[in-house]
């Protein structure tokens, strides 16, 4: 299994990340950025799913989203 990788952060920070998670206030899109906060930090994608209680799968669907458009594409519910 290949790890996950933040491949463009878009300008975001662990940091900044953090702060944005705490003006989130639907938990399912705060989930989804402590998700790709956690493998920026460099945690592996099955440890993170553990940690935020989702399947591999939808956090290697985050980090994805992440990386392909930024925030704004990884809290769009399309």
């Amino acid at each position: 299994m290949k790890r996950l990788k933040i491949t463009n952060d878009h300008g975001w920070t662990p940091r900044t990340l953090r702060k944005q998670e705490r003006k989130i206030k639907d938990a399912s899109l705060r989930v989804r950025v402590t998700a790709v906060r956690l493998v920026m930090e460099g945690f592996l994608g099955k440890d993170v799913a553990k940690m935020v209680n989702l399947c591999r799968q939808s956090v290697a669907l985050y980090v994805a989203r992440f990386n392909e458009g930024g925030l704004d594409h990884l809290l769009d519910r399309r």
